[in-house]
């Protein structure tokens, strides 16, 4: 009977450590970031959520586009540009799929959860945003998933994120989303 429990340990450890791991193309990571956040919303801005809804058909696909301001608590302007490309054959039949700018952080999440057979293009783009407080950390800005407790982090591919630290905007451009979730700015 101890040999057939050591049997069966040895198997499951092989079996453990002989997976592979490497095909995964999307790199996950629970290590410290910083969150790129979002200037306080002023007085009556802070009752406005940041959403549209629009229904699209996976087999057609469609475009969500979200083009909206807000006076921060200092008075100037939050300018807040997201596009979503949806292609065609990305999932079957229809979904109301909404589209919320996060409150706190220069975030962007997406309901209800699909996983997509052609991965969708998303621009976004925040402007009006301080990023003095993450200028002397090293490292580069970047696209991510975030999970509900802000622990797993996957980087997004994209062409490109461009930076205008004086003037406080920071975008991404054509990020490829494989499943609906939150997405933010990081560094």
């Amino acid at each position: 009977m101890k040999s057939l429990t050591i049997l069966a340990f040895l198997a499951a450890f092989l079996i453990v450590s002989c997976t592979d791991t490497s095909i995964d193309p999307v790199k996950s990571y629970n290590q410290s970031v910083n969150f790129i956040k979002l200037p306080p919303k002023a007085g009556l801005s802070v009752e406005n959520t940041l959403t549209v809804t629009k229904t699209i058909n996976g087999d057609e696909g469609g475009t969500i586009k979200l083009k909206e301001s807000y006076i921060a608590e200092d008075g100037h302007t939050v300018k807040i540009d997201v596009k979503l490309k949806i292609k065609k054959n990305s999932f079957s039949g229809e979904e109301d799929i909404t589209m919320t700018v996060d409150d706190f952080f220069a975030a962007v999440q997406f309901t209800p959860h699909i996983v997509f057979s052609e991965a969708t293009e998303l621009n976004v783009k925040f402007e009006g945003i301080d990023l003095n407080e993450l200028k002397d950390l090293s490292g580069n800005y970047d696209f991510v998933y975030i999970d509900d407790y802000l622990e797993v982090i996957e980087y997004v591919d994209h062409d490109g994120i461009t930076v205008d630290e004086s003037d406080g905007e920071i975008r991404v451009k054509k990020a490829k989303l494989n499943h609906f979730s939150r997405y933010a700015f990081a560094r």
